[in-house]
């Protein structure tokens, strides 16, 4: 496996209620090249006084890019349709031109029915220049590599992928054998983050508050990467570490940690020079 280079995006959900601005120079200052973006985020800088024109001046200033927004949720609901939510995120989206937009289900649905919401995502996303990536969650609905393959696949549209996220990779017991059929570009983009080492009872309480650094618990970040990078898969990297302990602490200091982990776990795995 050859060494490879890889920009690093600061995911929305870590500094998740950390104001646009310090957000921005928070990411820059680390070594941060790309910037997640929540529609929460964008309603709370426009409450605070910010208008699309300078948020996008401030990022250009900077040299810096929003690559992903997030999070549809309501397009199984109603295909075609979707939620408010929804139909704001694709808004957000239009307006900063990521390279992917997030989707994920919080309840179970008819694979018809997923297959044909996704697909419409997929359609709306690529009218603005961007994947749709679905993200599969161990206690949501879609649970599995597999089960969001075949809701991918089965939305047939070419910029539709998946989006694994370390924590939910280790809490759902993946494994390279998980990946079997899935082609490596379908993986549209991988994000970073670790486990307590001792599971908490409410698995969705824990992904919300307890994530760690990588390389801090007990998820094999470095095996995941290594087992995705085996398989041929490129995809963009994030760390998302959803922490309240890394909320409480100083921005610049946690945007500083998720950068130096990721990036040491990048090394470990062979991904950077």
């Amino acid at each position: 496996m050859g060494k490879v280079l890889r920009e690093l995006t600061l995911s929305a959900q870590t500094l998740r209620a950390v104001p646009f601005g310090t957000r921005v120079t928070a990411a820059v200052e680390a070594g941060f090249t790309g910037l997640g973006l929540s529609v929460e985020q964008y309603r709370d800088a426009i409450e605070a006084g910010w208008t699309d024109r300078r948020m996008l001046g401030l990022l250009t200033k900077h040299g810096l890019r929003v690559t992903e927004v997030e999070l549809l949720t309501g397009w199984a609901e109603d295909p075609g349709h979707g939620t408010g939510d929804d139909a704001e995120v694709h808004r957000v989206a239009r307006t900063f031109r990521p390279q992917r937009v997030h989707a994920t289900v919080f309840q179970e649905h008819p694979l018809a029915a997923l297959t044909e919401g996704f697909a419409e995502v997929c359609r709306t996303a690529a009218g603005y220049g961007a994947r749709a990536a679905l993200e599969f969650m161990p206690y949501a609905g879609v649970t599995s590599v597999q089960e969001a393959w075949r809701v991918v696949g089965g939305a047939g549209e070419p910029n539709g992928g998946l989006l694994v996220d370390a924590w939910h990779w280790t809490r759902s017991g993946a494994a390279a054998t998980d990946l079997d059929g899935i082609p490596a570009d379908r993986v549209a983009a991988v994000q970073l983050a670790d486990t307590l080492r001792k599971p908490l009872r409410d698995p969705g309480y824990e992904a919300r508050h307890h994530r760690l650094l990588p390389g801090e618990g007990s998820g094999d970040v470095t095996g995941m990467l290594r087992t995705l990078w085996a398989h041929g898969v490129r995809a963009p990297l994030a760390v998302e570490v959803v922490s309240d302990l890394l909320d409480a602490q100083n921005p610049q200091l946690t945007a500083r940690q998720a950068y130096r982990s990721s990036l040491s776990a990048m090394e470990s795995a062979h991904l950077v020079p």
